[in-house]
């Protein structure tokens, strides 16, 4: 599969060799010294992931999820046989016959030779850092509009780039990269992956919750347009359980970020006693002209969803307030350390940092600064579906009650206050609204932060 192929060597008899000509191919003297080692492969590649999804369609992006269980156990056999530290980005592979395929490129000595690897702990471990690595940047480089350029920048397209890339994407890269993953990859990801593919069994029931804060940082003693936040809920004739959150953004501090968010709250209560199903793009024209009729200088981001009795959901966000999906895991764990649910993002955000980062890995600026809301014309808005199952826990939230933590990921977050609730005995969804509220507060208090979070339970006979 591999070897070195020697410069240089013996003069053949009856050749001549000019003056000077022995020292000229001599190789220049370097502090650094690195050996050039060639790759043979003994059999024909598949596409690289990203060539396979992107140019020859054996892979659809709404597939990858469902096709992952099939990759780690590719990803397992090649770390028992060729030991860890033999994957890279472009090691990950797909065709549309032969399925995965993993190109394994192992450690090599000096003499160009393979070197020995001791395997007999390399399953129970699961993947080492590196490999993790290599795998989450594979995947995220599949579905990424631009080709990913490292780790840091596969987990920012991640976070900015959720509901556009598949739903639970940044669950599995996440879990890859934290989880202890003991009997290999295969079997740590597949409580998530079995949570993923789950769907609720018959028709469900929805009950919606939510939580509002001002923050201590933002209130200016004016109790009428401190809170520029607004969210509600109702339930239609038809079972369907209509939600939204949205966010007022004002820039002179004027209060018109509250009209906008009232405004249009209003507009969406109207359409939600009519119990009609509008077409997204309707529903966002109507938003936003209630705004335009309310102020000329407040907007709003917004986030709503649909839930229906048959297990359906659908979502239209325009700016940073985001939905996420808390969903318990299934099965026994298999370390102590083990959080019993899951969480992973569902819409992305719509700012002038993702705008950036859609074209460049070099993004920079602030992060709040939105390029799309409702007020003025919504620009760019996103709709998505998913399926719900009993146990779920949907939340909508403005910014203010997602706010970050220095180095951990927000999912992390909610799977571990659903986990602490849970163990409580707290009911899970006003109890989960709640301390998103007062975590904002805890971690500063510096913008206004309201949580809903509708319950998702199996629906009553009647």
């Amino acid at each position: 599969m591999s070897g070195v192929e020697e410069a240089g060597g013996d003069t053949a008899a009856g050749e001549e060799t000019a003056p000077g000509a022995e020292a000229a191919e001599s190789p220049v003297f370097s502090a650094v010294a690195v050996p050039e080692i060639t790759v043979r492969w003994n059999q024909e590649l598949a596409p690289a992931l990203r060539d396979a999804v992107t140019e020859h369609g054996s892979l659809e992006p709404a597939g990858l999820l469902d096709a992952l269980p099939e990759l780690w156990r590719t990803v397992d056999a090649a770390l028992e046989r060729v030991g860890p530290g033999c994957l890279v980005t472009e090691s990950v592979r797909h065709d549309a016959y032969e399925g995965w395929q993993v190109a394994a490129l192992p450690r090599y000595d000096l003499d160009g030779g393979i070197r020995p690897q001791d395997r007999r702990d390399v399953v129970v471990q699961g993947p080492p850092a590196r490999d993790r690595r290599a795998l989450v940047q594979a995947l995220v480089d599949a579905v990424a509009e631009r080709p990913c350029l490292d780790l840091r920048d596969a987990l920012r397209m991640l976070d900015v780039f959720a509901g556009i890339f598949p739903h639970g994407l940044d669950a599995v890269c996440h879990r890859l990269l934290a989880h202890d993953l003991r009997l290999g990859a295969a079997a740590g990801l597949a409580p998530l992956h079995e949570a993923l593919r789950r769907r609720a069994p018959g028709r469900i029931s929805a009950t919606c919750y939510q939580e509002s804060a001002v923050g201590s940082r933002k209130a200016k003693g004016d109790p009428a347009t401190d809170n520029e936040d607004a969210a509600g809920a109702a339930r239609g004739a038809s079972g369907a359980v209509r939600c939204a959150v949205f966010d007022g953004v004002t820039g002179s501090g004027d209060g018109s970020g509250a009209l906008a968010s009232r405004a249009a709250l209003d507009q969406a209560g109207r359409r939600w006693r009519m119990d009609e199903d509008l077409p997204p793009q309707q529903l966002v024209d109507e938003l936003d002209a209630a705004i335009g009729r309310a102020t000329a200088e407040g907007s709003a981001a917004a986030v709503l969803a649909t839930v229906r009795p048959d297990g359906t959901a659908s979502l239209v966000s325009a700016g940073d307030a985001e939905a996420w999906l808390v969903r318990p895991l299934r099965g026994p764990a298999s370390t102590a350390r083990e959080l019993p649910f899951a969480a992973w993002k569902l819409t992305p955000a719509h700012t002038g940092y993702a705008e950036q980062l859609r074209i460049t890995p070099d993004a920079e600026g602030e992060e709040s600064a939105l390029v799309n809301y409702l007020g003025n014309g919504p620009g760019r808005w996103t709709h998505s579906t998913l399926a719900l199952a009993p146990g779920d826990l949907l939340l909508l939230a403005s910014d203010g009650a997602t706010e970050p933590e220095r180095d951990r990921w927000f999912g992390a977050v909610l799977a571990e206050l659903a986990a602490q609730i849970d163990a409580s005995g707290r009911p899970p969804a006003p109890a989960l609204a709640a301390a998103l509220v007062q975590r904002a507060e805890a971690l500063g208090g510096w913008d206004n932060a309201t949580a809903l979070v509708c319950a998702i339970g199996e629906a009553k006979d009647a």
